[in-house]
């Protein structure tokens, strides 16, 4: 078997274990290993003790995808870095709830952002997303609450594009059909009923940043001012991976 996090992976083998034994991890499972690593000629490899499933991830959401599937790993340690810097700690429980769901996680480190637009590349879907994120915490005159409402719909303001885009650069059939700013509230739908819960007035609030200026006019004026600098991020991020392209 393969053991990957962000950092990389290893080959590992358990000798003691026989094949369809129950309880055998499925692949892609989150896993808690023991056991002795040794060196060789090609790297490291470990000869594995004991392996379980693990359900609960705790804090280690962004640290457990698999280098593999994010054609630009690296920034794997930038999202790990800025979710732990959140002070809030409903936003940022719901921020690890999304990254932590693997049908989303996997596609949104791994689709472009666009085909023929901005971010035309595999994983640009998430360094728009972080260069968004980035933007907004520039934006000072927020109060530390709304700031981090803000950082949190730049970091999933398109995030419905994992269902309309592939990771081998094509349109989805859904995709071809239904626009991707109409599926946001949709992709995070689970997760957002977890955050009412939580925090009602923050799921409501996320969802307006998440849709404000959808099919809009740019004279609106909207209800919370931070829509205004998450709009401006998505705006400056394009912008400038098109001049630079």
């Amino acid at each position: 078997m393969e053991l990957e996090d962000m950092s990389g992976r290893i080959p590992a083998y358990g000798w003691n274990f026989e094949a369809g034994q129950k309880g055998f991890p499925t692949d892609l499972a989150c896993v808690n290993v023991t056991g002795i690593l040794r060196r060789r000629r090609d790297g490291v490899a470990m000869d594995v003790n004991h392996i379980e499933t693990v359900l609960d991830r705790l804090g280690d959401v962004v640290r457990l995808i698999p280098e593999s599937f994010c054609p630009t790993p690296w920034r794997l340690f930038y999202l790990d870095a800025w979710v732990a810097r959140l002070s809030i700690p409903a936003l940022r429980q719901f921020v690890l709830n999304v990254l932590g769901d693997d049908s989303l996680a996997f596609l949104f480190v791994s689709v472009p952002a666009s085909l023929k637009h901005h971010h035309n590349h595999p994983s640009g879907l998430l360094q728009h997303s972080l260069e968004c994120v980035q933007l907004v915490s520039h934006f000072r005159q927020f109060s530390r609450e709304q700031l981090e409402l803000g950082m949190v719909a730049a970091l999933f303001h398109d995030i419905g594009k994992v269902l309309t885009l592939t990771r081998e650069m094509q349109r989805t059939s859904l995709g071809r059909t239904v626009d991707h700013d109409k599926l946001t509230l949709e992709v995070l739908a689970p997760h957002l009923q977890w955050l009412d819960r939580q925090w009602p007035q923050a799921g409501t609030d996320l969802r307006y940043l998440l849709t404000w200026g959808k099919g809009r006019g740019d004279g609106t004026i909207p209800r919370l001012t931070v829509a205004e600098a998450v709009r401006t991020a998505d705006r400056i991020s394009a912008g400038l991976d098109v001049k630079g392209a």
